[in-house]
C-alpha cells in the first residue's frame, strides 16, 4: 500500500461519525430512571456495599446492553462512540459519566455531601443539561470525555 492510501484510510477511520440528537424528553426520563436506580442501590443495599453499587453503576451504566444503561434501555436509547460509530463499551462509560459520578458521591457523604450535592452537584447538572439542550448533537461534558453521543434507537 502506498503511503497516500494509508494516509487517506487513516483520515476517514478518524473522521468522526455524524448523528442526529436525541430526542430531549427521552434522555431526561432515560436518566431519570437511571438516578432511581442509583438511589435504589445506595438505600436498599445495606452501607458501605449499596453506596458503591450506586457509584459503580452511574460510571458504567451506559455500557451495558450493547450501549444502554437500564434508563436508556427501557426509553430507546443507546450510547455510541463518535469514532468507531459502535456502541458505547465500559471504559466509554466512565470517561463519559464522571461528571454524573462526582454528583452520586457527594450525597454518599453524610451531612457535608449533601450540601455539596445541593451546591456545587445542582451547578454540573445545570450545566450538562444546558449544554444538552443548547448543542446540536446534545453532547455534554462526559460525551466530550470519551467523544460519545446518545442517540435514539427506536
Amino acid at each position: 500500500m502506498t503511503e497516500e492510501v494509508q494516509s487517506e484510510n487513516m483520515e476517514s477511520e478518524a473522521e468522526e461519525k455524524e448523528f442526529p440528537r436525541a430526542n430531549l424528553l427521552n434522555r431526561f426520563l432515560a436518566k431519570l430512571i437511571d438516578f432511581l436506580v442509583i438511589g435504589a442501590l445506595a438505600t436498599i443495599v445495606t452501607a458501605p456495599i449499596g453506596s458503591l453499587a450506586a457509584l459503580t453503576y452511574s460510571l458504567i451504566a451506559d455500557g451495558f446492553f450493547d450501549g444502554r444503561s437500564l434508563g436508556k434501555k427501557m426509553i430507546g436509547m443507546r450510547v455510541v462512540n463518535l469514532r468507531t460509530g459502535m456502541p458505547c463499551n465500559f471504559k466509554d462509560s466512565i470517561l463519559r459519566n464522571i461528571p454524573i459520578a462526582a454528583v452520586v458521591m457527594f450525597a454518599l457523604i453524610p451531612i457535608l455531601g449533601w450540601i455539596l450535592l445541593f451546591t456545587a452537584g445542582l451547578v454540573i447538572m445545570l450545566f450538562e443539561s444546558y449544554l444538552i439542550y443548547s448543542d446540536e448533537g446534545g453532547i455534554r461534558i462526559g460525551d466530550i470525555f470519551a467523544d460519545t453521543q446518545v442517540i435514539d434507537t427506536e
